[in-house]
């Protein structure tokens, strides 16, 4: 039986009248394996795993190796051909499973989603599979037709103790919210925020999709809807609380760069209607180019399964 990777390859023979040649690791026998890795010769399974953890070696063969012409055996093509197959059955897997990845949501958290685009929020998913997404308790109460967040508050200067808490109203205003934690009830682990109260904190929220760490400042006077306005928030808001002498190692987003920003993607986006508009208007002569135009520009808000009950309605 060959040790696990090796195989009895090499085909050129030695003054010692074997194949292989000596062992290299133990020189005393005759090497019976080789590497199929780095072509390392040895006579034994316990000669193979000294080698192995001499060089730090797997024992597989390395199949983008470059092999000369000269060398290359119809085992060679065969195991290149082996490896295409396996890299195509990789890609069209991919391309079939891709719903596997958990992007398909309910229709709750498609209804979610659209009740905070109405507040201007935008609100993105995590796969299914992925932690936060799991952890996320957010929801929208169609009764009080409220949307009742889950927030991550994060106290830096308590070792950056977390706590998540559920159900936070988004009419709540920031300062009524954060009282039940900055109210003086002997949790010691909050002493140094409830010495400083609010005038001695700031309070950053997390900018998502921006290049490095960057936070924007919350006024705690304002609603929690208030203070998601233009933002993106993915899955639910992570909100830091640091006491203000320590703020200065934040990246803080400048209200002006950030009224700057929207300003210009108000502006890409209104050049991109006029040019949508402007084909339109072109082609309203030709009924058939419209239909199609319209099916190309224009995307349904809702799920497929939603056009499936619209349409059996009809």
């Amino acid at each position: 039986m060959l040790p696990d990777g090796e195989t009895p390859s090499c085909s050129e023979t030695t003054a010692s009248g074997t194949k292989l040649g000596t062992c290299e690791v133990c020189a005393r026998k005759n090497a019976k394996y080789c590497c199929p890795r780095c072509e390392v010769k040895t006579c034994s399974l316990s000669c193979n795993k000294i080698h192995k953890l001499e060089v730090e070696c797997s024992g597989v063969r390395d199949r983008a190796k470059f092999i000369p012409v000269n060398k290359f055996t119809n085992l060679d093509l065969s195991s290149d051909y082996r490896l295409l197959e396996e890299i195509s059955r990789v890609v069209e897997t991919s391309k079939k499973g891709r719903s596997s990845f958990g992007y398909n949501f309910t229709k709750g958290l498609l209804r979610l989603q659209q009740e905070a685009l109405k507040r201007h929020i935008t609100l993105k998913y995590l796969p299914r599979s992925f932690v936060r997404h799991k952890n996320n308790t957010t929801r929208f109460d169609f009764k009080s037709q409220v949307i009742e967040w889950r927030v991550d508050w994060v106290f830096v200067n308590c070792e950056n103790l977390k706590i998540s808490e559920d159900k936070v109203p988004e009419n709540l205003r920031l300062s009524k919210i954060l009282d039940k934690y900055l109210s003086k009830q002997g949790d010691e682990a909050l002493q140094y925020y409830q010495a400083a109260n609010l005038p001695g904190l700031r309070i950053l929220l997390k900018a998502e999709l921006k290049s490095g760490k960057k936070f924007y400042e919350l006024d705690p006077s304002y609603t929690l809807r208030e203070c998601l306005k233009n933002r993106v928030i993915i899955e639910y808001p992570t909100i830091h609380l640091v006491l203000k002498d320590q703020a200065i190692f934040y990246d803080i987003v400048d209200s002006d760069d950030e009224e700057d920003t929207k300003a210009e993607l108000q502006k890409q986006i209104k050049s991109g209607q006029e040019v949508i508009n402007k084909i339109i208007k072109k082609s309203e002569s030709d009924d058939s180019l419209y239909e199609s135009l319209r099916n190309l520009l224009f995307i349904n808000e809702y799920s497929d399964e939603e056009q499936g009950s619209d349409e059996e309605a009809k």
